[in-house]
C-alpha cells in the first residue's frame, strides 16, 4: 500500500510551515504525492513553492492555489476527490501542525494493510509543544474521539501520560482530522451512502467528529492504531476556551451536528438538549463573541436539515 498526503494551507506564512516541509522532506520516500491546497495571495503561494523547493519535494507535490478560503472540509474534499480520481491507493489527511518521524507512515500503512478493514484509520498522536522543547515525559494529544452524555466530543487521553501498546488497533467513535488515513473503499462508501466525505458546511473544527458518526451509520468504522511517530501541535485543547474564532466555530458546529445528525447525534437526549440551551445562553449573555456562531447555525438550519445524510433514503 502507498499513500498520497492532502494538506490545506490558509494564508500560510513561512514561519508557520517551514518545519512542516522540513519534516515531510525527511519522509519523502514514504508517500507518493503531496497534494496541497493553498488559500491566499500570490506572495503566499510563492512562499509555499519556495519551501517545497528547499525541502526537495518538488517532484512529489501537486499544488492547487485559490484566492478564496474553502476551509478544512471543502478543501480536503477537493484534494481527496482529485487524489482518488488519479488512482491514489490511500490518502493521509494531514494538518500542517502535525509532525511525522521517519518510518511512521510506512508502519501505519503496514498496520492498516494487516488489519484489512474497509474503515477510517488514524494513529495515536503525541502532544508536541509549539516551542518543540523535549519533555521528560511524553504527553498524549489524542487516542481517538469519544462523545459525552451531553453531546460533546473529546479527544481520548488528551493531556495524560503517553502509554500505548505499539500496533494495537481499537475502534473509536472517530479519528482526529489532524491525521486521518482514508482508503478508497471507505471514501467511496461514505460518499455514496451519505452524499459527501467531510461536511462542506463545516469551515473548521468538529468535522472529524461528525464524520466518525456519519461514517459509522454507513457501516464504516473508525479505527485508531496505537503507534509512535506522529505528533500534533494543538492550539485548542479539550474544553479550553478563550480563542475567538475556534470558540465561535465550535459553537456553530455543535448545532450543525445537531441539525445534520438529529437523533443520531451521540449522547443522552435530555442532557444534550440541556447542554444546547446552556451553550445558547452562554453565547448570548457571557461569551458574546460566539453569538454570531449560534445565529449562523440557526440561519441555515432548514438547509442543513433538508440536505442531511442520505442514509435513511437508501436501502
Amino acid at each position: 500500500m502507498t499513500t498520497d498526503i492532502s494538506m490545506v494551507l490558509f494564508r500560510p506564512g513561512r514561519e508557520d510551515i517551514v518545519g512542516t516541509f522540513r519534516a515531510l522532506g525527511g519522509v519523502r520516500s514514504e508517500f507518493a504525492t503531496l497534494r496541497l491546497l493553498v488559500s491566499g495571495n500570490e506572495e503566499q503561494r510563492q512562499t509555499v513553492e519556495n519551501l517545497v523547493r528547499e525541502s526537495d519535494l518538488t517532484d512529489r507535490v501537486h499544488l492547487t492555489h485559490r484566492f478564496d478560503n474553502l476551509g478544512f472540509a471543502s478543501g480536503h474534499n477537493l484534494l481527496l476527490r482529485n487524489a482518488f480520481s488519479a488512482g491514489a491507493k490511500s490518502v493521509l489527511v494531514l494538518n500542517p501542525d502535525t509532525t511525522i518521524k521517519r518510518g511512521a507512515i510506512t508502519r501505519l500503512l503496514s498496520y492498516v494493510r494487516e488489519d484489512a478493514r474497509c474503515a477510517l484509520y488514524g494513529p495515536t498522536l503525541e502532544r508536541i509543544d509549539p516551542d518543540s522543547i523535549p519533555r521528560s515525559e511524553k504527553i498524549t494529544d489524542t487516542l481517538g474521539v469519544m462523545w459525552t452524555k451531553t453531546g460533546r466530543h473529546l479527544d481520548i487521553g488528551q493531556g495524560e501520560a503517553w502509554n500505548i501498546t505499539e500496533g494495537r488497533i481499537v475502534e473509536r467513535s472517530g479519528v482526529s482530522g489532524a491525521c486521518l488515513l482514508v482508503t478508497p473503499c471507505a471514501y467511496d462508501e461514505i460518499v455514496s451512502r451519505t452524499g459527501w466525505f467531510f461536511d462542506d458546511l463545516f469551515l473548521a473544527y468538529r468535522e472529524d467528529a461528525e464524520l466518525g458518526i456519519r461514517a459509522g451509520l454507513a457501516g464504516i468504522t473508525s479505527r485508531v492504531v496505537a503507534m509512535e511517530g506522529f505528533g500534533h501541535v494543538r492550539s485548542v485543547r479539550g474544553a479550553t476556551r478563550g480563542k475567538e474564532i475556534p470558540d465561535l466555530l465550535g459553537v456553530r458546529n455543535r448545532f450543525l451536528i445537531l441539525f445534520r445528525l438529529r437523533t443520531d447525534r451521540p449522547g443522552n437526549l435530555p442532557l444534550s438538549i440541556l447542554r444546547d440551551a446552556t451553550v445558547i445562553l452562554a453565547a448570548a449573555l457571557v461569551e458574546r463573541s460566539s453569538w454570531s456562531g449560534v445565529k449562523s447555525a440557526f440561519a441555515i438550519r432548514r438547509f442543513a436539515t433538508n440536505t442531511r445524510t442520505r442514509l435513511r433514503l437508501q436501502p
